[in-house]
């Protein structure tokens, strides 16, 4: 086993959280909750299907099945050499199914501590056009950012857009910096990334993948990750949010950082990556132990 071959993932769990910014305005009451979107009291299971369907989430998880299967097929040869991996194949798919994937996230939003209200009002702004057209411009660029040449073009974009000498160019730079730092965007996703990593090495450690490996190895390893994990987090995010949201005006994006600073989307933004934290760790263990099983039974996966 190649120690760090793990880093060489693009942090799925991570990804997975970078177009769930909650963001908006309170436009109004949606019924949720057994208290009213007025109360405070806890909000409910049935107020958090209602907010992941907000968020699309059906459809983001499907996207992450691809990623994951995309960065899974990457490392297939440094893990079990030459072959066509298919039993592998099989393995992420399944691992990352997001009728799976979505009954996990549910959970891990249900065991937050949002309030009827506060799901409310980001519900509300979700089911608006404009947060409608967000999220869904956010999960076309992931989807087109699987594609490696893309990907390198909405490097080229983002860094033209950096250089650029008008003034409202530079105006939207710093709106889009503004957003990841208010929402600590490169910090959290950066260490959901080491989260998911430890539990990678812990999957295979379980299958017997990784000799006499110790726990203090294996956090050595993933900490010496670190570094190139926030380099690659950062390469990836700025172009992701640029290319996503070229179609918004100014205004859009202001009305969006806006919210971002309020009380129910910080809540909000908290409880999504604890949700996809648990999410992420549980599928990365899985994966660990599904690639240590493959390794040590020395199939052609």
């Amino acid at each position: 086993m190649k120690h760090g071959v793990w880093g060489g993932i693009r942090a799925v769990l991570g990804a997975a959280a970078l177009g769930l910014i909650c963001a908006g305005p309170i436009l109004g009451e949606t019924g949720l909750g057994q208290t009213g979107a007025g109360q405070t009291g806890p909000a409910t299971p049935n107020d958090m299907r209602l907010l992941g369907d907000a968020l699309q989430m059906d459809t983001t998880l499907g996207i992450m099945q691809k990623e994951a299967l995309s960065n899974a097929m990457e490392i297939a040869p440094a893990l079990f050499g030459a072959g066509d991996h298919s039993q592998w194949r099989a393995d992420i798919l399944d691992l990352f199914d997001p009728q799976k994937a979505r009954a996990m996230f549910d959970t891990g939003l249900t065991s937050s501590a949002l309030t009827s209200a506060q799901v409310a009002q980001v519900v509300a702004f979700f089911q608006s056009p404009l947060g409608v057209q967000i999220i869904t411009l956010e999960n076309q660029a992931r989807t087109q950012l699987l594609d490696a040449a893309t990907e390198l073009a909405a490097q080229d974009s983002w860094q033209a857009l950096q250089n650029s000498p008008l003034p409202a160019q530079a105006v939207r730079v710093q709106t889009l910096r503004n957003i990841v730092e208010v929402n600590d965007l490169i910090t959290a996703n950066v260490a959901a990334a080491l989260n998911g990593n430890l539990a990678f090495y812990q999957g295979l450690a379980q299958a017997g993948a990784l000799g006499g490996m110790s726990l203090d190895d294996m956090l050595a390893d993933v900490m010496a990750q670190e570094n190139e994990l926030r380099s690659d987090t950062e390469n990836w995010l700025y172009p992701f949010l640029a290319m996503a949201y070229t179609p918004l005006s100014a205004q859009d994006l202001q009305t969006y950082l806006n919210f971002t600073q309020t009380p129910a989307a910080k809540a909000l933004n908290s409880a999504l990556f604890a949700a996809f934290d648990a999410l992420g760790t549980a599928q990365s263990r899985a994966m660990g132990l599904a690639a240590g099983q493959g390794m040590m039974a020395g199939q052609d996966i």
